[in-house]
Protein backbone atom coordinates (compact mmCIF):
# COMPACT_ATOMS: atom_id res chain seq x y z
CA UNK A 1 0.00 0.00 0.00
CA UNK A 2 1.57 3.40 -1.14
CA UNK A 3 -0.17 6.50 0.71
CA UNK A 4 -1.07 9.00 -1.96
CA UNK A 5 -0.08 11.74 0.73
CA UNK A 6 3.20 10.52 1.66
CA UNK A 7 4.15 14.22 2.82
CA UNK A 8 0.99 15.64 4.51
CA UNK A 9 0.58 16.69 7.84
CA UNK A 10 -2.30 17.63 10.32
CA UNK A 11 -2.19 21.25 9.58
CA UNK A 12 -5.02 23.35 7.14
CA UNK A 13 -4.47 21.36 3.88
CA UNK A 14 -8.34 21.87 1.83
CA UNK A 15 -10.49 18.72 2.65
CA UNK A 16 -13.10 19.20 0.43
CA UNK A 17 -12.76 18.34 -3.38
CA UNK A 18 -9.41 17.94 -5.02
CA UNK A 19 -6.16 16.90 -3.68
CA UNK A 20 -7.80 14.27 -0.71
CA UNK A 21 -7.64 10.73 -2.47
CA UNK A 22 -5.16 9.12 -5.63
CA UNK A 23 -7.61 9.24 -8.37
CA UNK A 24 -6.05 6.17 -9.84
CA UNK A 25 -6.78 3.90 -7.34
CA UNK A 26 -10.63 5.72 -7.22
CA UNK A 27 -10.26 5.21 -11.28
CA UNK A 28 -9.22 1.35 -10.93
CA UNK A 29 -12.18 0.61 -8.90
CA UNK A 30 -14.59 -0.68 -11.49
CA UNK A 31 -17.54 -1.53 -9.01
CA UNK A 32 -17.87 -4.93 -9.68
CA UNK A 33 -18.85 -5.99 -6.23
CA UNK A 34 -16.77 -8.72 -5.45
CA UNK A 35 -15.97 -6.96 -2.43
CA UNK A 36 -19.48 -6.98 -0.90
CA UNK A 37 -19.27 -10.49 0.45
CA UNK A 38 -16.16 -9.67 1.90
CA UNK A 39 -17.60 -6.64 3.96
CA UNK A 40 -18.09 -6.90 7.58
CA UNK A 41 -20.37 -4.15 7.77
CA UNK A 42 -22.63 -4.39 4.37
CA UNK A 43 -23.32 -7.76 5.87
CA UNK A 44 -24.84 -6.27 8.81
CA UNK A 45 -26.72 -3.53 6.76
CA UNK A 46 -26.71 -4.62 2.97
CA UNK A 47 -26.59 -1.08 2.33
CA UNK A 48 -24.39 0.33 -0.50
CA UNK A 49 -22.90 3.02 1.28
CA UNK A 50 -21.45 0.39 4.17
CA UNK A 51 -19.52 -1.49 1.65
CA UNK A 52 -16.42 -0.98 0.23
CA UNK A 53 -18.36 -0.10 -3.68
CA UNK A 54 -20.10 2.40 -2.04
CA UNK A 55 -17.51 4.01 0.09
CA UNK A 56 -15.28 4.59 -3.08
CA UNK A 57 -18.44 5.96 -4.91
CA UNK A 58 -18.29 8.32 -1.88
CA UNK A 59 -14.87 9.50 -2.30
CA UNK A 60 -15.26 10.00 -6.09
CA UNK A 61 -17.96 12.22 -5.54
CA UNK A 62 -15.62 14.16 -2.71
CA UNK A 63 -12.98 14.50 -5.20
CA UNK A 64 -15.82 15.21 -7.95
CA UNK A 65 -16.55 18.14 -5.83
CA UNK A 66 -20.39 16.82 -5.35
CA UNK A 67 -19.83 16.25 -2.11
CA UNK A 68 -17.72 17.76 1.12
CA UNK A 69 -15.54 15.24 3.41
CA UNK A 70 -17.76 16.33 5.97
CA UNK A 71 -21.25 15.76 4.33
CA UNK A 72 -23.47 13.32 6.70
CA UNK A 73 -24.03 11.34 4.67
CA UNK A 74 -20.15 10.88 3.38
CA UNK A 75 -19.09 10.76 7.16
CA UNK A 76 -21.68 7.91 7.83
CA UNK A 77 -19.96 5.99 4.98
CA UNK A 78 -16.49 6.33 6.22
CA UNK A 79 -16.58 6.67 9.52
CA UNK A 80 -18.39 3.24 9.71
CA UNK A 81 -15.90 1.24 7.95
CA UNK A 82 -14.31 -1.22 10.21
CA UNK A 83 -10.81 -0.94 8.54
CA UNK A 84 -10.30 -4.56 8.07
CA UNK A 85 -8.83 -4.12 4.43
CA UNK A 86 -10.82 -7.99 3.41
CA UNK A 87 -12.27 -6.01 0.18
CA UNK A 88 -8.18 -5.99 -0.31
CA UNK A 89 -8.26 -9.52 -0.28
CA UNK A 90 -10.56 -10.62 -2.92
CA UNK A 91 -10.42 -7.30 -5.04
CA UNK A 92 -9.93 -8.31 -8.54
CA UNK A 93 -8.45 -4.74 -9.63
CA UNK A 94 -6.03 -4.62 -6.49
CA UNK A 95 -7.52 -1.24 -5.72
CA UNK A 96 -5.77 -0.07 -2.09
CA UNK A 97 -8.68 0.33 -0.05
CA UNK A 98 -6.47 0.98 2.73
CA UNK A 99 -4.59 3.73 1.64
CA UNK A 100 -7.74 5.24 0.60
CA UNK A 101 -9.23 4.95 3.79
CA UNK A 102 -6.71 6.46 5.51
CA UNK A 103 -6.47 9.51 3.32
CA UNK A 104 -10.32 9.73 4.17
CA UNK A 105 -9.71 9.85 8.12
CA UNK A 106 -7.15 12.27 8.11
CA UNK A 107 -9.40 14.30 5.78
CA UNK A 108 -12.48 14.06 8.21
CA UNK A 109 -10.40 14.54 10.72
CA UNK A 110 -9.16 17.88 9.59
CA UNK A 111 -12.78 19.50 8.63
CA UNK A 112 -14.97 17.54 11.23
CA UNK A 113 -12.83 16.71 14.23
CA UNK A 114 -14.94 14.75 16.98
CA UNK A 115 -16.91 16.96 19.40
CA UNK A 116 -17.62 16.86 23.03
CA UNK A 117 -17.07 14.72 25.24
CA UNK A 118 -16.09 12.09 22.72
CA UNK A 119 -13.73 14.27 21.09
CA UNK A 120 -12.38 15.23 24.38
CA UNK A 121 -11.56 11.20 24.99
CA UNK A 122 -9.96 10.70 22.08
CA UNK A 123 -7.75 13.26 23.03
CA UNK A 124 -6.75 12.03 26.25
CA UNK A 125 -6.90 8.44 24.81
CA UNK A 126 -4.22 8.82 21.79
CA UNK A 127 -2.17 11.18 24.23
CA UNK A 128 -2.11 8.54 27.09
CA UNK A 129 -1.03 5.57 24.34
CA UNK A 130 2.67 6.14 24.05
CA UNK A 131 2.81 7.81 27.35
CA UNK A 132 3.60 4.21 29.38
CA UNK A 133 3.51 5.53 32.44
CA UNK A 134 0.13 7.17 31.82
CA UNK A 135 -0.99 3.95 30.27
CA UNK A 136 -0.41 1.93 33.23
CA UNK A 137 -1.74 4.53 36.10
CA UNK A 138 -5.00 3.94 34.15
CA UNK A 139 -4.35 0.46 33.63
CA UNK A 140 -4.43 0.16 37.55
CA UNK A 141 -7.19 2.13 37.62
CA UNK A 142 -9.27 -0.18 35.76
CA UNK A 143 -8.03 -3.30 37.87
CA UNK A 144 -9.31 -1.57 40.81
CA UNK A 145 -12.84 -0.83 39.34
CA UNK A 146 -12.99 -4.37 39.00
CA UNK A 147 -11.68 -5.89 41.87
CA UNK A 148 -14.46 -3.41 43.29
CA UNK A 149 -16.97 -4.76 40.64
CA UNK A 150 -17.79 -1.38 39.68
CA UNK A 151 -16.84 -1.43 36.33
CA UNK A 152 -20.27 -3.11 36.31
CA UNK A 153 -21.86 0.23 35.92
CA UNK A 154 -20.06 1.13 32.35
CA UNK A 155 -22.07 0.58 29.05
CA UNK A 156 -21.55 -2.75 28.30
CA UNK A 157 -19.06 -1.74 25.12
CA UNK A 158 -16.79 0.16 27.69
CA UNK A 159 -16.25 -2.66 29.95
CA UNK A 160 -13.43 -4.61 29.52
CA UNK A 161 -14.12 -8.36 29.44
CA UNK A 162 -10.80 -9.00 30.89
CA UNK A 163 -9.53 -9.57 34.42
CA UNK A 164 -6.81 -7.07 35.42
CA UNK A 165 -4.60 -7.39 38.26
CA UNK A 166 -2.44 -5.24 39.59
CA UNK A 167 0.15 -7.41 40.69
CA UNK A 168 0.47 -8.57 37.12
CA UNK A 169 0.76 -5.02 36.16
CA UNK A 170 3.75 -4.28 37.90
CA UNK A 171 5.45 -7.55 37.95
CA UNK A 172 8.74 -7.26 35.68
CA UNK A 173 9.03 -9.08 32.43
CA UNK A 174 11.87 -11.32 32.27
CA UNK A 175 13.82 -12.36 29.10
CA UNK A 176 16.96 -14.24 27.89
CA UNK A 177 18.47 -11.83 26.25
CA UNK A 178 21.94 -13.35 27.22
CA UNK A 179 21.39 -16.19 25.84
CA UNK A 180 23.47 -17.97 23.21
CA UNK A 181 21.31 -17.45 20.07
CA UNK A 182 20.32 -15.62 17.25
CA UNK A 183 19.28 -12.10 18.92
CA UNK A 184 15.21 -11.27 18.32
CA UNK A 185 13.55 -8.38 19.95
CA UNK A 186 9.80 -8.37 21.13
CA UNK A 187 7.90 -5.34 20.45
CA UNK A 188 5.95 -4.66 23.98
CA UNK A 189 3.95 -1.18 22.46
CA UNK A 190 1.18 -0.13 24.67
CA UNK A 191 -2.07 -2.25 25.12
CA UNK A 192 -0.21 -5.31 24.57
CA UNK A 193 2.49 -3.96 27.30
CA UNK A 194 -0.38 -2.92 29.79
CA UNK A 195 -3.24 -5.94 29.25
CA UNK A 196 -1.35 -8.41 27.74
CA UNK A 197 2.04 -8.94 29.45
CA UNK A 198 1.65 -12.61 29.73
CA UNK A 199 1.73 -12.69 26.35
CA UNK A 200 5.01 -11.15 25.84
CA UNK A 201 6.24 -13.16 28.52
CA UNK A 202 4.70 -16.53 27.19
CA UNK A 203 6.57 -15.30 23.65
CA UNK A 204 9.99 -14.37 25.15
CA UNK A 205 9.70 -18.33 26.57
CA UNK A 206 8.80 -19.17 23.17
CA UNK A 207 11.48 -17.64 21.26
CA UNK A 208 14.08 -18.76 23.63
CA UNK A 209 13.05 -22.64 23.38
CA UNK A 210 13.07 -22.16 19.71
CA UNK A 211 17.31 -21.30 20.22
CA UNK A 212 16.69 -17.26 19.84
CA UNK A 213 18.31 -14.56 22.45
CA UNK A 214 14.93 -12.92 23.36
CA UNK A 215 15.15 -9.21 24.28
CA UNK A 216 12.49 -6.76 25.91
CA UNK A 217 14.45 -3.65 25.35
CA UNK A 218 14.38 -1.18 23.69
CA UNK A 219 10.71 -0.44 24.44
CA UNK A 220 9.33 2.23 22.28
CA UNK A 221 5.76 2.43 23.81
CA UNK A 222 3.03 2.68 20.73
CA UNK A 223 3.56 1.81 17.04
CA UNK A 224 0.92 4.49 15.90
CA UNK A 225 -1.63 1.73 14.52
CA UNK A 226 -4.76 3.26 16.50
CA UNK A 227 -3.43 6.54 15.41
CA UNK A 228 -3.33 6.07 11.76
CA UNK A 229 -6.38 4.25 11.52
CA UNK A 230 -8.28 7.48 13.39
CA UNK A 231 -6.79 9.91 10.66
CA UNK A 232 -3.80 10.88 13.02
CA UNK A 233 -1.62 10.81 10.71
CA UNK A 234 1.01 12.99 12.00
CA UNK A 235 1.38 11.23 15.65
CA UNK A 236 0.97 8.12 13.70
CA UNK A 237 4.31 8.81 11.67
CA UNK A 238 6.17 10.37 14.33
CA UNK A 239 5.58 7.51 17.29
CA UNK A 240 6.89 5.19 13.82
CA UNK A 241 10.28 7.06 13.67
CA UNK A 242 10.60 6.95 17.35
CA UNK A 243 9.96 2.99 16.89
CA UNK A 244 12.69 3.01 13.88
CA UNK A 245 15.20 5.08 15.89
CA UNK A 246 14.82 2.86 18.67
CA UNK A 247 15.91 -0.16 17.28
CA UNK A 248 18.76 1.27 15.15
CA UNK A 249 21.64 -0.08 15.66
CA UNK A 250 20.35 -3.45 16.32
CA UNK A 251 20.25 -6.78 14.13
CA UNK A 252 17.80 -9.61 14.27
CA UNK A 253 14.06 -10.19 13.64
CA UNK A 254 11.96 -7.83 15.69
CA UNK A 255 8.99 -10.15 17.16
CA UNK A 256 5.40 -8.85 17.60
CA UNK A 257 2.98 -10.69 19.25
CA UNK A 258 0.34 -8.47 18.30
CA UNK A 259 -1.80 -8.55 14.65
CA UNK A 260 -2.28 -4.93 14.26
CA UNK A 261 1.08 -3.54 15.25
CA UNK A 262 2.76 -5.89 13.10
CA UNK A 263 0.82 -4.91 10.12
CA UNK A 264 1.44 -1.10 11.24
CA UNK A 265 4.85 -1.64 11.81
CA UNK A 266 5.39 -3.85 8.47
CA UNK A 267 3.94 -0.94 6.18
CA UNK A 268 6.24 1.86 8.05
CA UNK A 269 8.51 1.78 4.69
CA UNK A 270 5.23 2.82 2.99
CA UNK A 271 3.87 5.57 6.00
CA UNK A 272 7.06 7.42 5.69
CA UNK A 273 8.75 6.37 2.24
CA UNK A 274 12.21 6.26 3.60
CA UNK A 275 14.93 3.60 3.12
CA UNK A 276 15.63 3.12 6.73
CA UNK A 277 11.83 2.71 7.53
CA UNK A 278 11.73 0.10 4.41
CA UNK A 279 14.80 -1.52 5.69
CA UNK A 280 13.04 -1.50 9.62
CA UNK A 281 9.85 -2.88 7.93
CA UNK A 282 11.67 -6.02 6.54
CA UNK A 283 12.81 -7.22 10.22
CA UNK A 284 9.57 -7.20 11.49
CA UNK A 285 7.90 -10.67 11.86
CA UNK A 286 4.90 -12.42 13.24
CA UNK A 287 5.63 -14.62 16.08
CA UNK A 288 4.13 -16.96 13.87
CA UNK A 289 6.57 -16.59 11.10
CA UNK A 290 9.38 -16.93 13.55
CA UNK A 291 8.38 -19.89 15.14
CA UNK A 292 8.64 -22.91 12.19
CA UNK A 293 6.28 -25.79 12.44
CA UNK A 294 8.92 -28.71 12.82
CA UNK A 295 10.17 -26.88 15.59
CA UNK A 296 7.35 -28.80 17.50
CA UNK A 297 8.59 -32.04 16.80
CA UNK A 298 8.58 -34.13 20.01
CA UNK A 299 6.78 -31.02 21.65
CA UNK A 300 4.44 -31.78 24.34
CA UNK A 301 0.90 -32.43 23.84
CA UNK A 302 -1.81 -29.79 24.65
CA UNK A 303 -5.07 -31.16 24.47
CA UNK A 304 -7.49 -29.20 23.48
CA UNK A 305 -10.23 -28.86 20.71
CA UNK A 306 -10.45 -24.62 20.00
CA UNK A 307 -11.35 -22.07 17.66
CA UNK A 308 -9.13 -20.67 15.59
CA UNK A 309 -10.35 -16.67 14.50
CA UNK A 310 -7.52 -14.98 12.20
CA UNK A 311 -7.11 -11.42 12.70
CA UNK A 312 -8.36 -8.96 10.23
CA UNK A 313 -4.83 -7.23 10.25
CA UNK A 314 -2.62 -10.36 10.27
CA UNK A 315 -5.07 -11.84 7.22
CA UNK A 316 -5.24 -9.26 5.23
CA UNK A 317 -2.74 -7.05 5.57
CA UNK A 318 0.57 -8.55 6.89
CA UNK A 319 -0.73 -11.48 4.34
CA UNK A 320 0.17 -14.37 6.53
CA UNK A 321 -2.20 -17.01 5.36
CA UNK A 322 -2.61 -20.24 6.66
CA UNK A 323 0.52 -19.51 8.69
CA UNK A 324 -0.99 -19.31 11.72
CA UNK A 325 -3.22 -22.14 11.73
CA UNK A 326 -0.50 -23.97 10.15
CA UNK A 327 1.62 -23.74 13.25
CA UNK A 328 -0.78 -23.86 15.92
CA UNK A 329 -2.32 -27.51 14.10
CA UNK A 330 1.56 -28.81 14.12
CA UNK A 331 1.23 -28.29 18.11
CA UNK A 332 0.69 -32.52 19.31
CA UNK A 333 -2.75 -33.16 20.50
CA UNK A 334 -4.43 -29.62 19.77
CA UNK A 335 -7.37 -29.98 17.41
CA UNK A 336 -7.49 -26.27 15.69
CA UNK A 337 -11.18 -25.63 13.51
CA UNK A 338 -12.14 -22.28 11.92
CA UNK A 339 -15.68 -20.74 12.24
CA UNK A 340 -17.57 -20.69 9.15
CA UNK A 341 -17.49 -16.75 8.56
CA UNK A 342 -13.24 -16.59 9.11
CA UNK A 343 -13.27 -13.95 6.44
CA UNK A 344 -15.36 -11.36 8.77
CA UNK A 345 -14.01 -9.00 11.29
CA UNK A 346 -15.48 -9.30 14.87
CA UNK A 347 -15.76 -5.91 14.96
CA UNK A 348 -12.82 -5.03 16.94
CA UNK A 349 -11.37 -2.70 15.07
CA UNK A 350 -8.97 -1.36 17.10
CA UNK A 351 -11.25 1.59 18.75
CA UNK A 352 -13.83 1.04 16.54
CA UNK A 353 -16.09 -0.99 18.76
CA UNK A 354 -15.99 1.65 21.18
CA UNK A 355 -16.77 4.84 18.74
CA UNK A 356 -19.14 2.43 16.83
CA UNK A 357 -21.25 0.32 19.25
CA UNK A 358 -24.03 -0.11 17.54
CA UNK A 359 -22.20 -1.88 14.93
CA UNK A 360 -19.32 -3.51 16.97
CA UNK A 361 -22.28 -5.01 18.64
CA UNK A 362 -24.21 -6.31 15.14
CA UNK A 363 -20.36 -8.04 14.35
CA UNK A 364 -19.37 -9.23 17.70
CA UNK A 365 -23.32 -11.09 17.29
CA UNK A 366 -22.27 -12.63 14.11
CA UNK A 367 -19.00 -13.76 15.17
CA UNK A 368 -20.23 -15.27 18.31
CA UNK A 369 -23.11 -17.19 16.68
CA UNK A 370 -20.18 -18.85 13.82
CA UNK A 371 -17.88 -19.41 16.88
CA UNK A 372 -20.45 -21.14 18.88
CA UNK A 373 -21.26 -23.36 15.97
CA UNK A 374 -18.16 -24.56 16.00
CA UNK A 375 -18.75 -26.36 19.23
CA UNK A 376 -15.90 -24.68 21.31
CA UNK A 377 -15.89 -22.82 24.29
CA UNK A 378 -12.16 -22.06 23.52
CA UNK A 379 -10.67 -19.66 20.64
CA UNK A 380 -7.15 -18.29 19.32
CA UNK A 381 -6.29 -15.41 18.54
CA UNK A 382 -2.68 -13.25 18.11
CA UNK A 383 -4.14 -9.39 18.37
CA UNK A 384 -5.32 -7.72 21.53
CA UNK A 385 -8.49 -6.27 20.37
CA UNK A 386 -9.92 -9.18 19.13
CA UNK A 387 -9.28 -11.33 22.52
CA UNK A 388 -11.05 -8.18 24.35
CA UNK A 389 -14.03 -8.32 21.94
CA UNK A 390 -14.27 -12.39 21.42
CA UNK A 391 -14.11 -12.68 25.21
CA UNK A 392 -16.84 -10.22 25.44
CA UNK A 393 -19.35 -13.27 23.65
CA UNK A 394 -18.69 -15.75 26.78
CA UNK A 395 -15.25 -17.39 24.76
CA UNK A 396 -12.09 -17.87 26.45
CA UNK A 397 -9.54 -16.47 24.72
CA UNK A 398 -5.75 -17.46 24.33
CA UNK A 399 -2.93 -15.79 22.39
CA UNK A 400 -0.93 -18.41 20.27
CA UNK A 401 2.05 -17.49 22.20
CA UNK A 402 0.15 -19.33 25.44
CA UNK A 403 -0.08 -22.66 23.32
CA UNK A 404 3.16 -22.62 21.90
CA UNK A 405 4.73 -22.30 25.38
CA UNK A 406 2.78 -24.82 27.03
CA UNK A 407 4.32 -27.04 23.85
CA UNK A 408 7.57 -26.26 24.07
CA UNK A 409 8.01 -25.95 27.84
CA UNK A 410 11.09 -27.98 28.97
Amino acid sequence: MTSSHPDRTDSAAPRSGQGIFDPDQLSQCVQCGFCLSSCPTYEVTHLEEHGPRGRILGMRLVAEGEFTIDHPDVLDSLETCVQCRACEEVCPSLVEFGALMEDARAAMRDHAPPQGTQGRAQQVGYATLPRRGLLKTGILGLSALQATRADRLLPDHLRVARRVRARDVLRPLRDDRHAPGTPAFVFRGCVMDGLFRDVHQATVDVLAAAGYAPSLSPAPPCCGALHIHAGREHEAHRLAQEVIDAYEGTEGPIVVDSGGCGAAMKEYGEWLGTAQAEAFSARVQDLTEVIEPSMLAGARPVRARMAYQSPCHQKNVQRLGDTPRALLSAIPGLEVVEPDDWHLCCGSGGAYSLLQPELGDALLDKKTDALTRTGCTDVISGNPGCALQIARGGFRVWHPAHLLARALRS
